[in-house]
């Protein structure tokens, strides 16, 4: 059981490194909105992010930095499936926060 979660934990580090990276060096806080979408009929699915960084408390909308963003593709529907089979949760986005401390949440979305 401890290795699902570390598996989960290790996926969401990867994310994070990816929205920290993307932001300037003297940003203050940040959050990325990923959004899952794997309810299409043909089996397919979408990724989509949604990205922000706090800097001289201004909220500045940008994207992940292009060489950084291709994992999430794959960092999301991974990370969706290994907490489906531990859990069951069925989420359709999450999003992560880097704040001003430091510290890292998350915060998960289900569908109604």
């Amino acid at each position: 059981m401890d290795n699902i979660i570390e598996e989960q934990r290790q996926l969401i580090d990867q994310l994070y490194r990816i929205v920290k990276e993307s932001c300037p060096k003297d940003f203050t806080s940040a959050k990325c909105r990923f959004e899952y979408d794997h309810g299409y009929e043909d089996g397919s699915e979408s990724v989509g992010e949604t990205f922000y960084y706090t800097k001289n408390g201004e909220s500045v909308s940008a994207a992940l930095k292009h060489e950084l963003a291709f994992p999430v593709m794959d960092l999301v529907p991974q990370l969706h499936a290994k907490m489906k089979a531990h859990t069951g949760g069925d989420w359709n986005a999450f999003t992560l926060f880097i704040n001003e401390d430091g510290t890292v949440t998350t915060k998960f979305e289900y569908p109604d």
